[in-house]
């Protein structure tokens, strides 16, 4: 199970809201919305992991330390909710190791994950990807093997990307749907499928190992309009299927345990995910073969 931690209004698709510089005054709910959330996840054995912004978590710390104290992890969001191709990569670099000193400052612990905002790397020849592993995070959790918030070449299943220098970086890809159709289990798509599709589509991931990954932001599982304007895509991509949805996520969680993403990594690393050759190495040596599968 994972959460990303950010108000209503981090929508990539209005620039004014998500630049900092740029936003007007607007609601912020997430002082209340996010022990809400953690209190309908608190189930014995399972626990969460939060991608956070760092500008969530200058501003409301307290928040971010309750959540660790209660056993969840803390991962890294980016400090500002800008998608990754929208910035060079020397931008994007800074952005994120900002953002994972901030959260380490503030826990006293490491930080090993990470998730760009709207899954925004996209693909692993993305050459910010392989600067998520130089910025020191273990495992990234940004590429869906879906046709537009990713690629359908992207793996389903735990996946170590290493490059020819020897460095590693394992993918913790988030779930899809909808069989051929490849549809993202969180967001618009994941609110609107009926939560019979998606328990059935999680066990069988379960059972063929590979690890679904859940994604829910607080802001979906409050039953009522948004307290500020959004319009045109970007007010569909946040209202649509978020009537009832508290429900139905309670419904799909319903007798599923919840794990860390660093407990999933930490078994993976030791070698129960499939390898394959990351995109340094795909790019440069096209005639090498890919890693043998490790289970």
């Amino acid at each position: 199970m994972t959460v990303d931690v950010e108000e209503w209004y981090h929508n990539c698709w209005v620039p004014e809201y998500v630049r900092p510089e740029l936003r007007p005054p607007l609601p912020q709910e997430l002082d209340r919305l996010l022990p809400r959330l953690l209190e309908q996840l608190d189930r014995p054995g399972s626990r969460a992991t939060l991608f956070v912004l760092g500008e969530v978590a200058d501003r409301i710390p307290g928040r971010i330390r309750e959540a660790a104290a209660l056993g969840h992890e803390i991962a890294c969001h980016g400090d500002l909710h800008l998608r990754a191709n929208d910035r060079s990569p020397e931008a994007f670099r800074k952005d994120i190791a900002d953002a994972k000193s901030k959260l380490e400052d503030l826990l006293g612990a490491r930080v090993r994950g990470f998730r760009s905002p709207e899954w925004s790397l996209r693909t692993a020849n993305n050459p910010r990807f392989r600067l998520v592993a130089e910025c020191g995070f273990d495992y990234d959790s940004s590429l869906a093997p879906a046709f537009g918030a990713g690629a359908r070449t992207n793996p389903v299943s735990p996946t170590v990307y290493r490059w020819r220098d020897g460095r590693t970086l394992l993918e913790l890809p988030p779930l899809t749907w909808g069989g051929a159709l490849r549809l993202p289990a969180g967001g618009w798509c994941g609110r609107l499928a009926p939560p019979g599709r998606l328990r059935a589509r999680i066990a069988r991931a379960i059972a063929r190992g590979e690890a679904p990954v859940l994604v829910v932001h607080p802001w979906e599982l409050v039953d009522r309009p948004l307290p500020g304007l959004l319009t045109g895509l970007a007010r569909f991509l946040h209202e649509a299927g978020r009537r009832g949805y508290r429900e139905r996520f309670a419904e799909i969680c319903r007798g599923i345990g919840g794990a860390r993403l660093d407990a999933v990594a930490d078994l993976c690393i030791r070698g129960l995910a499939p390898a394959v050759v990351g995109a340094d190495a795909i790019d440069t040596s096209p005639g090498l073969a890919p890693l043998a599968a490790a289970r």
